[in-house]
């Protein structure tokens, strides 16, 4: 009975890597803050992949961004409102999309603040070796790799 058999969830690597996420989101959204931008770090980093990506859809977005649906179309509704984006029925594979295309506006804002959030992320990725970040990335990857493979998650 000495022995612990399961250890506490906070304790546990799932944990750690829930929180760290967290922590990251919390960093950018008081950064993004800072920079006295009008917008939540859902969507900064949904306008920076609609204005790095050409002819992204509602559901290519919701994959960079990891949220379902309705998030997305949420998250797209404010940044339309704020005049940030449009969005554009087109068609792909016959079938209609709403394709996301940033606005002389958006682009504005993204060429004026992304290089600063970019290079402010640069900065405190420097404070770690290159090689530890190498490998706590393919560390990653291989466990979303073996989850996704034992439980056919795809995202």
């Amino acid at each position: 009975m000495g022995e612990r058999i399961t250890e506490c969830y906070a304790d546990c690597l799932p944990y750690l890597i829930d929180k760290a996420s967290v922590y990251l989101r919390s960093r950018g959204s008081i950064y993004i803050k800072s920079l006295g931008l009008d917008l939540t770090i859902e969507q900064y980093i949904a306008l920076d992949a609609i204005a790095s990506a050409d002819n992204l859809c509602q559901r290519d977005l919701a994959k960079v961004l990891l949220k379902d649906r309705s998030n997305v179309t949420r998250i797209l509704s404010i940044l339309e409102k704020k005049g940030l984006i449009k969005r554009v029925t087109s068609t792909k594979q016959n079938r209609p999309v709403k394709l996301l295309k940033i606005t002389n506006e958006g682009r504005k804002l993204t060429e004026k603040y992304m290089p600063v959030v970019k290079q402010d992320l640069k900065n405190f990725l420097d404070s770690f070796d290159d090689r530890e970040l190498e490998q706590f990335k393919q560390t990653l990857e291989k466990i979303i790799s073996k989850i996704s493979e034992k439980t056919n998650i795809q995202i």
